[in-house]
């Protein structure tokens, strides 16, 4: 995905003026991660904003030496450590690529100091926190109302392909459950066709 088409995909959520887009891109900078580095690390100080544009981003928290993965970045979404940002806080979650993995990033601060200048901006990083609450709480919600099959076939839907390129001990531990239960549940969905 060209850099263009990325900003012109912004105007999904809220459409950008041209010299917002073009002061926007000047931030933007590609970088690539390989499979298994670390975007932010918990306890690290974040600075800075990302956009995927290739490869999986998994978000986890590890307590008492076992990891909980919380949610999955794929192409288009933004695998950024907002709390830290917001809160200028510590980070408490890690985000690691999961494949090799090309991002833009763009600094937080300098990201914010063009609000002033472009209003859409702002409008347009308060559009994408809307969206991802809305799909933190939907998500919450699911995890605790539904039997760990319907999460399975409601990851497979939201994530479609996902599960042939990370190794299924993520997805498990995403959906709560054991990678033995996992696989108990994807026979039982083959033999039931």
């Amino acid at each position: 995905m060209e850099l263009e088409d990325l900003l012109n995909a912004f105007d999904r959520y809220l459409p950008l003026t041209q010299k917002a887009k073009s002061d926007l891109q000047n931030l933007m900078e590609p970088i690539t991660f390989q499979k298994n580095e670390y975007l932010v690390r918990s306890g690290d100080r974040a600075s800075d904003c990302f956009v995927l544009v290739e490869g999986v981003v998994r978000v986890f928290f590890n307590a008492d030496g076992t990891e909980y993965n919380k949610t999955f970045f794929v192409p288009g979404m933004f695998p950024t450590a907002l709390t830290a940002l917001i809160s200028n806080e510590p980070a408490k979650i890690s985000f690691q690529a999961l494949t090799k993995c090309s991002l833009y990033r763009f600094s937080y601060r300098e990201f914010r100091n063009l609000f002033e200048e472009h209003r859409c901006l702002e409008s347009l990083l308060l559009r994408v926190l809307e969206d991802m609450w809305i799909k933190k709480e939907a998500q919450e919600i699911r995890m605790v109302t539904n039997n760990a099959t319907t999460n399975y076939l409601l990851f497979q839907k939201e994530y479609p392909g996902l599960e042939n390129l990370i190794p299924q001990y993520h997805i498990a531990s995403h959906l709560g459950i054991t990678p033995i239960q996992l696989s108990r549940i994807r026979a039982q969905l083959s033999k039931d066709g």
